[in-house]
């Protein structure tokens, strides 16, 4: 069908260097992996219209990062591409709902669940007729909280990774807080054009990724993980997403946190080591040994114009194997370890860099399907918060991270994110029929149990 305008291509994604944005893109269509999300809580004191400050503080983001308007074409081929949209209606990428639930209570975190299930089950479609950016906020307000109002905000993994989204949301806030100084009464943007700057670099065309001949090999001959070794049910489509958080108080979270430095670990390292052991307690005694995924950011040692805050896919993942055991300290040091060697590789031997091997994408995922899985689950950690401004009319506070199941990936995803507000929240996601709710109930209790006597010593 033929586009109403004329698009304009401003990156191949099947050239050299946009693997990872590729890899996103291709798995999206074939219905193995959807979208990433960042819901930030933000307090309100002041009377601007919410519709109206966001509305300003996104026509300066998307002016500012051209990858905001930036959609993949050609996502059914080996080579699909990026085009830029001609224009961006803010109305219809941005949704407001009204809750009659208090926020403070558990049916609000209740009513945000399954919300952000929903918006994890609804894929990022183009349409001729009617094209909407790769990306879309979803506003919960509470009839008895005016002075609050939850933000969420979900993206395709193709335009960037989640540190992308923290800093999505700092811009945010700064430019919603501008908009008495810089906008008339009663002006509102409807609809943005895009900027024509080139976008960022992709990874690999920053940096080439080291790829040892050993791991060539094993990412080449992949062999099935032990029959002790737990991974869900097999990689199948179709997916359904099933969506929940669990969420640490304050104190808990800056004594964890402390705990964590003091024994020598971090806490990446105690929260993936705590779910391991969480995790074989919830299953029967016959699985001895657990595969732990953990992504990690690629930023540190990335030349500019790629910055701590710059807009972009920059991300690895370590593997890291666990037997089966209570929490002690030294896993979590072991565990820190693995880490720490693996980013002083700068990359090397991570699946993100043998993404520039695989000739067809298409066909190389396709046939994971009906194969056992490698990882029980992935643990994707993006740190802190920045601090709010203080005494500004919009302020950011708890924080949520999210992300769809995959197909083709662990059997759980944990997200997490410490908020401003100081509260580490866990975003949990795995797909219908590969592991049962009952199991993420309990690995949630266990969790935090778990936690809770850590801290109480």
């Amino acid at each position: 069908m033929p586009l109403p305008y004329t698009p304009m291509v401003i990156s191949d994604l099947g050239s050299h260097g946009w693997h990872a944005e590729k890899y996103s893109t291709t798995r999206s269509h074939l219905g193995i992996y959807n979208n990433v999300g960042l819901t930030a809580h933000y307090k309100r004191s002041t009377e601007t219209s919410v519709k109206s400050a966001l509305c300003y503080a996104l026509s300066n983001l998307i002016s500012n990062h051209p990858i905001l308007s930036a959609v993949p074409l050609a996502v059914e081929t080996p080579n699909p591409y990026f085009v830029r949209l001609p224009a961006i209606p803010l109305e219809e990428v941005i949704t407001f709902m009204t809750l009659n639930i208090d926020p403070s209570s558990p049916h609000w975190r209740a009513a945000l669940d399954k919300t952000l299930e929903e918006q994890h089950n609804s894929p990022f479609l183009f349409n001729p007729d009617r094209p909407l950016p790769f990306w879309r906020i979803s506003i919960l307000e509470s009839e008895q909280a005016p002075e609050s109002f939850t933000l969420v905000f979900m993206f395709h993994h193709a335009l960037m990774d989640t540190k992308s989204a923290l800093s999505f949301h700092d811009e945010l806030e700064t430019r919603m807080n501008q908009v008495n100084v810089d906008l008339q009464s009663g002006e509102r943007v409807s609809s943005i054009r895009p900027p024509s700057d080139a976008l960022v670099p992709p990874l690999e065309d920053l940096y080439t990724l080291p790829i040892s001949e050993d791991f060539l090999r094993t990412q080449e001959n992949p062999n099935e993980p032990s029959p002790d070794s737990w991974t869900g049910s097999p990689q199948f489509t179709p997916v359904k997403t099933r969506f929940s958080s669990l969420w640490l108080s304050n104190a808990h979270t800056r004594t964890l946190a402390a705990l964590s430095k003091k024994e020598g670990s971090s806490v990446t390292a105690v929260l993936q080591t705590l779910i391991a052991t969480c995790l074989f307690s919830a299953l029967p005694p016959e699985y001895k040994t657990l595969q732990a995924d953990c992504a990690v950011s690629l930023r540190s040692f990335l030349p500019q114009p790629v910055t701590a805050t710059t807009m972009g896919c920059y991300v690895g993942s370590v593997s890291t194997v666990y037997q089966r055991a209570h929490f002690n300290w030294n896993e979590a040091r072991r565990t820190k370890t693995v880490l720490n060697h693996a980013m002083a590789l700068k990359g090397g031997d991570m699946g993100v860099g043998y993404l520039r091997f695989v000739e067809n994408q298409h066909h190389w995922m396709l046939q994971k399907l009906g194969r056992k899985r490698m990882a029980a689950f992935e643990l994707s950690n993006v740190g802190v918060g920045h601090p709010s401004p203080r005494g500004a009319g919009f302020e950011v506070g708890g924080m949520l991270f999210s992300q769809s199941s995959s197909a083709c990936s662990a059997a759980i995803k944990i997200s997490a994110v410490t908020g401003r507000d100081g509260r580490l929240a866990l975003g949990f996601t795995w797909q219908e029929g590969v592991v049962d709710d009952e199991m993420i109930e309990w690995v949630q209790q266990a969790l935090g149990s778990q936690v809770e006597e850590l801290v109480s010593k």
